[in-house]
C-alpha cells in the first residue's frame, strides 16, 4: 500500500518592512515567525512534509505566498497571525477560512476545537468566513489563525512567551492532524 504524504504550507504573516501590529515592543511578524517555526516542527514530528513562505524577517508579497503554495501543490495552507483592535480589551483566538470551501471550514473547525481545548481560559471567537487574499487565491483548503490580540496587554504578554507560542503551535498542529486524518 502506498502512503500519500501531505504537504502543508505554513505562512508566517507579515515580515520585513511590514511588521504587522506592534504593541509593547512586541512585533507581530516576529511572533508569527516564532509560532510558524514551532508549527513546522510539530507537523514534521507528525510525519507531514512542510514548506514555509518565509523563514526570516523578509518582505514576501501576498501574491508570492499564494504562488509558492500553489506551485508546490500544497494540500493545505495555514497562515499564522496575531490580531489587533483599537479597543484594548478585545481578546480571543479566531480561525478564518474562505466562505465557499467545505474543506477549509472543516479544517478551521478542527483547529478552533483544539485551541479551545488547549486554552480554555481564553476567549474563542471560533471559525469565521473571510476573504483575505491568501485564503481567496490559494488552490487548496486554507485557514488563517489569529492567535490572540497584541493590542490587549495581557494577550500581548501571553503571545511574547515562547512556552505559549509552543502551545499555540501544538494546538494548531493537532487540529490540522485531526482534520487530515
Amino acid at each position: 500500500m502506498k502512503i500519500i504524504q501531505k504537504l502543508i504550507c505554513i505562512d508566517a504573516g507579515h515580515g520585513g518592512k511590514d511588521n504587522g501590529a506592534v504593541y509593547n515592543q512586541v512585533l507581530e511578524d516576529e511572533s508569527n515567525l516564532a509560532i510558524s517555526f514551532m508549527l513546522d516542527y510539530e507537523l514534521k514530528l507528525m510525519g507531514y512534509n512542510t514548506i514555509m513562505t518565509r523563514e526570516k524577517d523578509i518582505d514576501v508579497s501576498l501574491s508570492k505566498r499564494v504562488k509558492d503554495a500553489n506551485a508546490a501543490k500544497a494540500d493545505l495552507f495555514v497562515s499564522i497571525h496575531c490580531d489587533a483592535w483599537h479597543n484594548k480589551t478585545t481578546s480571543g483566538m479566531t480561525v478564518h477560512r474562505t466562505p465557499v470551501s467545505i474543506e477549509g471550514t472543516n479544517c478551521a473547525e478542527s483547529v478552533a476545537d483544539q485551541l479551545r481545548l488547549y486554552f480554555p481560559d481564553h476567549r474563542q471567537r471560533g471559525p469565521r468566513s473571510s476573504k483575505f487574499y491568501v485564503l481567496k487565491y490559494t488552490g487548496m483548503p486554507a485557514i488563517l489563525v489569529e492567535c490572540e490580540f497584541l493590542s490587549n496587554i495581557e494577550n500581548c504578554a501571553f503571545l511574547d512567551k515562547p512556552e505559549n507560542q509552543r502551545r499555540l503551535a501544538k494546538a494548531i498542529a493537532k487540529g490540522v492532524n485531526n482534520y487530515l486524518l
